[in-house]
C-alpha cells in the first residue's frame, strides 16, 4: 500500500465515490469544508506528494505523518506543516468507515484497486 499514490492509497480504504477531493484551496477553507462534511476522528490523506492521516478533533486538524523534512514519524498542527501543503487533498475516512473497520474485524483482505 505504501507504494502506491494517494489517490490509490485512499480508494484502497474507501470507493472512490464516496472520498472528498479538495484542490487549490487555502487551509482556512480546507479547514472549513472538513468540519462541514467530517466529525472528529482520523482520516487518510493523500497529497501532492505525501500521504499521512489527520486527526480532526475539536475542529481543528493535525497531521500524523513520517515527515520527510524532519526524518521522524510526527503529529502536528496541520497548518503549520511544512508537509501537509498541496494542491490536492484526498480524504479516505478511516475511524468513521464503518465497512472497513467491519473488514478489519473479519480479517478481510483489502485490495489495491486497479483503476
Amino acid at each position: 500500500m505504501a507504494q502506491q499514490a494517494g489517490l490509490i492509497e485512499a480508494q484502497l480504504l474507501q470507493p472512490k465515490s464516496e472520498l472528498k477531493i479538495f484542490s487549490n484551496v487555502s487551509f482556512e477553507t480546507l479547514k472549513q469544508k472538513i468540519n462541514t462534511v467530517y466529525s472528529d476522528g482520523i482520516y487518510f490523506v493523500g497529497l501532492d506528494n505525501h500521504v499521512g492521516y489527520v486527526l480532526l478533533k475539536d475542529k481543528e486538524l493535525y497531521f500524523l505523518h513520517s515527515s520527510y523534512v524532519d526524518d521522524k514519524v510526527m503529529i502536528e498542527d496541520a497548518e503549520i506543516s511544512p508537509c501537509f501543503s498541496s494542491n490536492i487533498y484526498v480524504f479516505a475516512e478511516i475511524s468513521t468507515n464503518k465497512k472497513l473497520i467491519e473488514s478489519w474485524i473479519l480479517n478481510e483482505r483489502l485490495n489495491v484497486p486497479t483503476n
